[in-house]
């Protein structure tokens, strides 16, 4: 039993970096379960050993396995977590939208061709050389764009000619869930009640709550959550502390941010940091 402990012990490990505009996440993970949430960019992926269920916000599996790779586009609300008893061990690149479909228009594929996952073993090498670039201590800036090409040929280069058509995942929004979500950007370093955002939005909390999750994908609660994680991020990418980020972002303390941070990154705070006082770009 404490060898299965110990094995289950050393699956869960998650390393972060940021090459050029792109974060990267290497993970191995057997009991890690990711909150729900979205991202402002591509979320690109691809499956190392084992497998995991990527949980889009259709509420269906979305099972990824090893030697596969897909693509969640930005603010499509999603979770995660292994498969099986063996964890799961990938790499996930997260790449700004203009940037992706740059690339996309390059290889004459569309951004959503990885809508569905894609058996691609020749990308996986690609993908885990450039994670290793990016996770360096002191990485060499000059090779990013070169390894980046590798990645980027190794997988659209592999799909030119499939052109699936772009799903619509927009849900159309009136002005006044328009409203409530601008106003929780506005406000996105402090907790808004949803009594304040009904009454901003001019709907009952009830009808605000249902209308904004089928709009967006999150529940207004958690979209706030959301946006005050990526914030702390951001600072922490900055150079600021994360009992520091914490206070910045109206969390209660340091320990709080860390448990929401690492429930939606996969890496706590002092990780990120780390990598912000480090980076050379």
């Amino acid at each position: 039993m404490r060898d299965d402990t110990l094995k289950q012990a050393l699956a869960e490990q998650a390393r972060y970096g940021h090459a050029e505009g792109i974060e990267v996440l290497h993970a191995r993970f057997h009991r890690h379960r990711f909150a729900t949430h979205a991202h402002d960019t591509w979320a690109i992926g691809a499956v190392i050993r084992g497998a995991k269920d990527s949980m889009s916000d259709t509420q269906q599996p979305a099972i990824v396995r090893a030697g596969e790779v897909y693509a969640i586009p930005p603010h499509v609300a999603h979770a995660g977590m292994s498969i099986g008893d063996a964890g799961c061990e990938y790499v996930m690149l997260y790449v700004p939208d203009a940037e992706w479909r740059m690339q996309c228009d390059i290889h004459h594929v569309s951004p959503h061709v990885l809508s569905r996952p894609v058996p691609m073993r020749g990308a996986i090498a690609p993908f885990t050389q450039f994670a290793a670039l990016a996770l360096q201590d002191a990485p060499v800036s000059s090779a990013f764009a070169s390894e980046w090409a590798l990645v980027c040929d190794a997988v659209l280069g592999a799909l030119s000619g499939r052109h699936a058509s772009a799903p619509s995942t927009a849900v159309s929004a009136d002005r006044r869930l328009r409203d409530a979500r601008a106003y929780l950007q506005a406000f996105s370093s402090r907790n808004v009640t949803l009594d304040e955002l009904a009454r901003e939005a001019s709907l009952s909390a009830s009808e605000l709550c249902r209308r904004f999750t089928a709009a967006f994908g999150l529940s207004p609660h958690r979209y706030q959550l959301v946006l005050r994680l990526k914030t702390a991020k951001r600072l922490l990418l900055d150079g600021v502390t994360p009992a520091d980020a914490a206070l910045s972002t109206g969390f209660a303390d340091q320990s709080h941010l860390g448990r929401h941070f690492k429930a939606m990154f996969g890496v706590t705070p002092g990780a990120v940091a780390r990598r912000g006082s480090a980076k050379t770009f």
